[in-house]
């Protein structure tokens, strides 16, 4: 009994020997020594079994802890990571890194035993085939900013390019908005941005100074002499109101590639600027746990464009703007979404009879809103809507 308990025991050492390699983030347990070492010992107590440096691929590496003592694990840079961070007695732990899509880069793995620190140093080289950090119009890979909750879809494709503009805010680097640009229209599909407790509304005032966007290769962005003479206002996407807590975050919000052709009276300052208010509301969030993700938009689709302006005639004017709301509030996932028709609307300010779902919207615009969601819960929130969560009528 006890030889076939043995036998069972390595045939299930080597499966999970073999899951290694097809599985991220997976910590070999504790106290299993290497194949082919009964004592499980190495010349350190510490060491990273890796090719140095790493390939530029997405992958896997493995560090070696052999001590009976309590560890930990901690890690200067966030694109490299382990499941598990802290035990006691030996341990192969598996670490992952992300795909670097810039230069060659390194970052120090600290192991504290015993109340003794070994800092190992863990290269990475350039992903090969990668872009440059500010891309062209055809990205091979977008970046890690296109997981988040509140980015769309990317449509991809040689003519659309996805930029994040960020700051550092509190010491950690801050997401200002994303946005994906359609190269041939010279607009965003969207633009999309969080509110939650690191975005408080300090009230840093407006900066006022419009320039072109540069991560937009020159040929591809729209200028100031587009929006001359033209009867129409740059209108905010992600509002100046909307990034108040960092000068340099509202700075950012007065790029061109931000703005988009809008009817000033009626509309920008009107029901517009009133639905951003509301927005801006909701988004003025205390609890750290609750986050709300927006995109907003202004339509370039066929059929879906009022006319172009510009020095070339090549700036569309959306027929229609929209926003798509998400909000994670207390413990609990909850949307809606707004469509208005481009136009005049005086002294009308009921945005409220707008709302619709976001199923709906994506019907309209063609946009692949929240997919970064689990599938069960994207098709749930996005299938309609309570006015009451949202304090409308």
């Amino acid at each position: 009994m006890i030889k076939k308990q043995w036998l069972i025991g390595m045939c299930l050492w080597a499966v999970l020997f073999a899951g290694i390699v097809s599985c991220s983030e997976q910590a070999i347990p504790e106290g299993y020594p290497e194949m082919g070492d009964n004592s499980g010992a190495v010349s350190e107590p510490v060491k990273l079994d890796v090719d140095a440096p790493l390939s530029g691929d997405k992958g896997s590496f493995i560090l070696k802890i052999r001590t009976a003592d309590e560890w930990k694990v901690s890690v200067k840079d966030t694109w490299c990571s382990f499941v598990r961070t802290s035990g006691k007695g030996n341990a192969n732990l598996m670490g992952t890194v992300e795909s670097n899509l810039g230069e060659a880069r390194s970052t120090i793995i600290t192991v504290v035993i015993g109340g003794k620190a070994t800092a190992l140093e863990l290269s990475q080289a350039k992903q090969e085939g990668s872009v440059d950090p500010e891309p062209g119009p055809d990205p091979i890979n977008p970046s890690e900013y296109a997981k988040g909750l509140e980015v769309p879809r990317l449509l991809g494709g040689d003519k659309h390019l996805f930029v994040t503009h960020t700051t550092q805010f509190n010491g950690k680097e801050q997401v200002t908005y994303s946005y994906e640009w359609d190269c041939s229209k010279k607009h965003s599909r969207w633009v999309a941005f969080t509110f939650s407790a690191n975005t408080p509304d300090k009230n840093v005032g407006r900066n006022d100074d419009f320039k072109e966007d540069l991560k937009i290769p020159s040929q591809y962005r729209t200028t100031l002499a587009d929006y001359k003479s033209s009867g129409y206002s740059r209108g905010h996407l992600c509002a100046s109101s909307d990034r108040q807590y960092s000068k340099e975050a509202n700075r950012q919000t007065f790029y061109l590639s931000n703005m988009s052709p809008q009817i000033q009276n009626g509309f920008n300052g009107g029901i517009w600027m009133v639905l951003e208010d509301a927005v801006q509301s909701w988004g003025d969030i205390k609890n750290s746990k609750d986050v709300l993700y927006v995109v907003k938009g202004g339509t370039i689709g066929d059929g879906q464009i009022e006319k172009y302006i510009g020095v070339k005639k090549d700036v569309p004017v959306p027929k229609y703007y929209y926003m798509a709301l998400l909000y994670w509030k207390g413990g609990k996932y909850q949307a809606i979404a707004f469509w208005l028709e481009h136009k005049d609307y005086g002294k009308d300010r009921n945005y409220a009879k707008y709302a619709i779902s976001v199923d709906e919207l994506e019907k309209k615009t063609g946009i692949d809103f929240f997919h970064n969601l689990p599938d069960d819960i994207e098709n749930k929130v996005e299938a309609g809507f309570n006015k009451s969560d949202w304090g409308l009528s």
